[in-house]
Parts: structure tokens; C-alpha cells; sequence
């Protein structure tokens, strides 16, 4: 797993954003420009590409030192964050993820990551970024701030993952549970009823017209963290 520091000030509390396969640290960056006008004033570590589940050099001494950490997980970030080690976790939201990700009753059908897996390419990326976003004016947003990853890393990365998720099942040693799950009715990634029956006796919100992407509906981190205040 890769980290890189989105904002690094010595606050007294922690961010961590678990993202999603294929993406990098663009999405943070935009959060946090969206963000900060509106007093957001915790610090922010971005995570991502899960080919390793093992963090890099210096993250729990780094994160540990924080009295206050929250998890915002996206995809298949929402997974990971159970699967890597972390210091204790104060709070913690999942959107549009489960801790079975390939599972036809509770996650993407096998079928589908297969041959998602199988035929990516530029051409298959456009059409998932796409089908991720469902909207024009939420694949512009994407468009604007999408990884600086080629199809071949992404590939390998999801290849990694399919390894993890066989080897690891759906729930790690994490001592930490999900205080909060959002789940978008229009997630053609993850169903939405995929979602809800992951999540059966967890708090939920449903939001009806929201795609797997979701940061056109949550304009900043504030908006996600207001679902669990």
C-alpha cells in the first residue's frame, strides 16, 4: 500500500482516506482544496495501491502519534482498511464498498470483476469510468482529477487484489468496525442491493441518485463526516 500526505500541519487529528483501486492521490488533493475554505483542520493521509496490504516505512509511527484518527474508505478501500494495520481508530465511514467485493450476493458478481479484470484497457476504462460516474456532469468532475496510472498498473493492481481477496476473506484482525456505511442507489459498481445486504445491522444511508463515484454528491470532507456527527 502506497501513503502520501495531502496535508501534514501537526493537527491533533487524523485523516486517513482509504481510495479506490486504480486511483491515486488526485481525489485528495481536491478534497482538500474543497474543503479547506469551509475550516476543515484535521490532517490528511491519502492510501492507496493495494498490490501490497503491507503500509510503507514510518506509517504507524507516523499515524500513531495522533490522539484522533477517523477512516473514510471509498470501494475498494473500504476492504483494505481491514486488511492493513493501524493504529486505534476513533470513528470510521465505508461509501459505495463492502468487505466482500467479489461476491454475487454482497459485492461485485465474480463474473464481472473477471471480466472487467480480463479485458481492461483504455478503451474498457473509458467505458468503467463511465458506468462509475453515470452522469455527465459527475464524469467531467472525475475527469478533472482521475489517476495519473497507466491501464497496465491499474491491471496488475486489480490482479494483486483479486490475490488478497482469496487469501485474506472478508474480514481481517482489524480491532475496529464500521461506525457508518453510505451506499449509492446508483452504483452500477456495487449494487446498492449488494450494499445493503453486506451491511444488514449497520447504520446506513441510502442516497438515491448517487453513482460509485461519489465526490460530485459530497463536495467536501465535511459532507461525509457530517453522516456520522
Amino acid at each position: 500500500m502506497k501513503t502520501v500526505w495531502i496535508r501534514n500541519e501537526g493537527a491533533e487529528e487524523l485523516l486517513l482516506f482509504f481510495n479506490g483501486w486504480g486511483m491515486d492521490r488526485r481525489i485528495g488533493d481536491h478534497l482538500l482544496a474543497e474543503s479547506l475554505p469551509g475550516g476543515f483542520d484535521a490532517d490528511l493521509l491519502l492510501c492507496y495501491d493495494y498490490r501490497t496490504l503491507e503500509a510503507e516505512p514510518r506509517f504507524m509511527s507516523e499515524a500513531s502519534r495522533y490522539g484522533r484518527i477517523t477512516v473514510i474508505a471509498w470501494s475498494f478501500g473500504v476492504w483494505a482498511a481491514q486488511h492493513v494495520e493501524l493504529p486505534p481508530i476513533e470513528r470510521s465511514i465505508a461509501i459505495n464498498g463492502t468487505l466482500y467485493p467479489v461476491n454475487a450476493e454482497r459485492g461485485i458478481n465474480p463474473r464481472v470483476f473477471q471480466a472487467t479484470l480480463d479485458t481492461w484497457s483504455e478503451k474498457n476504462r473509458t467505458r468503467f469510468n463511465r458506468r462509475m460516474c453515470c452522469s455527465d456532469e459527475a464524469l467531467a468532475l472525475f475527469c478533472s482529477i482521475s489517476p495519473d496510472r497507466s491501464t497496465e498498473d491499474q491491471q496488475q493492481e486489480l490482479e494483486q487484489l483479486q490475490e488478497h481477496f482469496l487469501a485474506e476473506g472478508p474480514a481481517g484482525g482489524a480491532a475496529w468496525r464500521y461506525d457508518h456505511t453510505i451506499i449509492g442507489g446508483r452504483d452500477l459498481v456495487f449494487p446498492a442491493g449488494q450494499q445493503c445486504c453486506a451491511w444488514k445491522g449497520h447504520r446506513q444511508t441510502m442516497i438515491t441518485d448517487m453513482p460509485h463515484f461519489p465526490f460530485f454528491h459530497f463536495r467536501n470532507l465535511q459532507e461525509v463526516l457530517a453522516c456520522i456527527r
